[in-house]
């Protein structure tokens, strides 16, 4: 199991998908608000429900627009996902009438990039963009994720559920991998609601507290 009473923020990639509704109200019900790293084609298809998300006080990321291998374009095709997605983002929070609190990335297939000079040329880009990274407190990263390759403007994570399925690891394992500090739980918005729930369910019950970093931390809007 996971360590008891621990603190968590969960991040939630490649959304929205079909179910996006009824996996933002699952959370509310919860309440439990999640920044949600989505790609700019899916937003443009479901904005109605992204923007529901954003007036119940969950968070709106970039991902990219359509989910290309960043390792694998070019810096300026890179700049134009990010962009692109960027604007579509904007527009959400405008039309949402709230601030957006900051500008955060994940990379699509970052565990590819083995180039060094494309790398901080996108992270480059990410900051003449105006992205920022969360302050996630209390976090331990992995060893091999404290290299410069690993770390930057985009948000990574400590966990995360894919490795896990609905079965969370041994406490002794969880201890190992982030040793008394808080987690960055990825879960992908691709999973069907039932496991979803299942697994969000299965974590509380090990004392998960899940929170927002502060700087994102806002009233939600009427709806």
């Amino acid at each position: 199991m996971l360590a008891v009473e621990t603190a968590a923020y969960l991040t939630i990639d490649e959304g929205p998908a079909e179910d996006f509704m009824q996996k933002v109200n699952y959370l509310n019900g919860k309440g439990i608000r999640a920044i949600w790293f989505c790609l700019g084609e899916t937003l443009e298809r479901f904005s109605e429900e992204a923007l529901y998300a954003i007036q119940t006080g969950h968070v709106i990321g970039n991902r990219g627009y359509d989910h290309a291998d960043f390792s694998a374009i070019s810096l300026m095709d890179a700049r134009g996902q990010i962009e692109q997605t960027d604007r579509i983002i904007d527009n959400l929070y405008t039309r949402a009438d709230i601030v957006r609190p900051i500008k955060v990335f994940r990379f699509p297939f970052m565990e590819n990039e083995t180039n060094q000079e494309h790398f901080a040329g996108i992270q480059l880009v990410l900051e003449q963009l105006g992205y920022q990274q969360p302050v996630f407190e209390n976090i331990h990263y992995a060893a091999q994720d404290e290299a410069d390759l690993k770390r930057g403007l985009h948000v990574a994570c400590t966990l995360d559920t894919f490795d896990l399925g609905v079965e969370a690891s041994s406490s002794e394992e969880n201890q190992e991998r982030n040793p008394a500090g808080n987690e960055i739980i990825l879960i992908h918005d691709w999973i069907a609601i039932a496991p979803f729930k299942a697994l969000l369910d299965r974590l509380l019950t090990k004392g998960i507290g899940f929170q927002l970093p502060r700087e994102m931390s806002q009233p939600a809007a009427a709806v």
